[in-house]
């Protein structure tokens, strides 16, 4: 691959990451270079830190170097989204501001993907992270399996996509968004590689339990109908035992405390089994309302003013040989 040209656009979601944004533009930068006249898109998801600040500083440096800044945080999916939408390459390749996977490890991906793929995911052999994130992942992938749901074992962030397949990934707004999970429902012709990884350098994780199990959720509900089958299996037997009940205390057979804890006990299984159900609808109620997946507030690059938070009122600013959106 070396000297090869590749149309490229590296897509760098980041928040809160001061710490880490210089290293991560050297690294990045470095290793694609021998692909040619790369684009660096940085996508500031509402950090509250100096993150912007240092983007900024490396944009008014290097002129490859893009940045998109959203209004608030909006999530991982929403970042990388906007990448894709506002990537100029054919190719792009997502790297995580904090380089946890080397950005050397990138060659790999990129020579596969040149082989006729239309994604390339990586998974990693040996990963660095604590042990309840590598137990949850492998439930995670364990259980949608059993699920009949395809996805790319393994696979996190950090991958390179044909531009126009994943902006067809994005464009599908589905309420459920997942997009390891949708690009199988698109194309066959994808793979995945090993690559190495390391522990986090600099700051805390962003993924805490909470965001891990709502993505497990949006995952298993918005791609499989099989969890409703223990919801069905369970009512059936909550009416059955509900009618067993009964019948024992009318012929006095079991004493009433008995009967009412397991009543209590079935009510309990049903509760459950409506959560299950509620989250379907919630699922259908947000696919209905469509709400901004996210606005952007500065941008070096021309933003389309359906995703400008002032739409248009600020006027572009000359910088370079381009008229940009300030």
């Amino acid at each position: 691959m070396s000297g090869a040209v590749v149309d490229l656009t590296a897509i760098i979601p980041c928040h809160n990451e001061e710490e880490n944004i210089e290293r991560a533009y050297a690294d990045i930068k470095r290793e694609l270079t021998r692909y040619g006249d790369t684009e660096l898109l940085f996508v500031d998801d509402g950090s509250t830190d100096a993150t912007l600040d240092r983007v900024k500083r490396l944009a008014a440096l290097d002129p490859n170097v893009k940045y998109l800044s959203f209004s608030r945080n909006f999530g991982q999916e929403a970042a990388f989204s906007a990448g894709f939408k506002y990537a100029r390459a054919t190719w792009t390749v997502q790297f995580d501001a904090d380089l946890q996977s080397p950005a050397s490890e990138v060659h790999k991906l990129i020579a596969k993907a040149l082989q006729g793929y239309d994604a390339v995911f990586s998974y990693r052999p040996r990963r660095r992270d604590p042990l309840h994130r590598r137990v949850g992942s492998d439930l995670l992938n364990w259980v949608a399996v059993r699920l009949g749901i395809e996805l790319p074992r393994g696979a996190w962030g950090f991958r390179v996509v044909r531009t126009s397949v994943a902006r067809r990934v994005v464009d599908l707004r589905l309420a459920s968004p997942y997009f390891l999970a949708t690009v199988p429902l698109l194309t066959c012709r994808w793979t995945r590689v090993p690559v190495a990884h390391r522990e986090r350098a600099h700051g805390p994780g962003k993924w805490t339990f909470r965001k891990l199990a709502l993505h497990a959720i949006d995952l298993f509900t918005g791609f499989s109908f099989r969890v409703l089958v223990p919801v069905y299996l369970l009512a059936a037997a909550a009416a059955v035992t509900a009618a067993v009940l009964v019948g024992l205390l009318a012929g006095g057979r079991v004493p009433p405390a008995t009967v009412h804890a397991a009543i209590l006990a079935v009510q309990g299984a049903m509760f459950l089994g409506l959560a299950v159900v509620t989250r379907y609808l919630v699922r259908v109620v947000k696919g209905q309302a469509r709400p901004p997946l996210y606005c952007i507030r500065e941008s070096n690059l021309p933003v389309d003013p359906a995703d400008d938070l002032y739409r248009g009122e600020r006027e572009p600013v000359q910088v370079g040989p381009e008229e940009r959106v300030r």
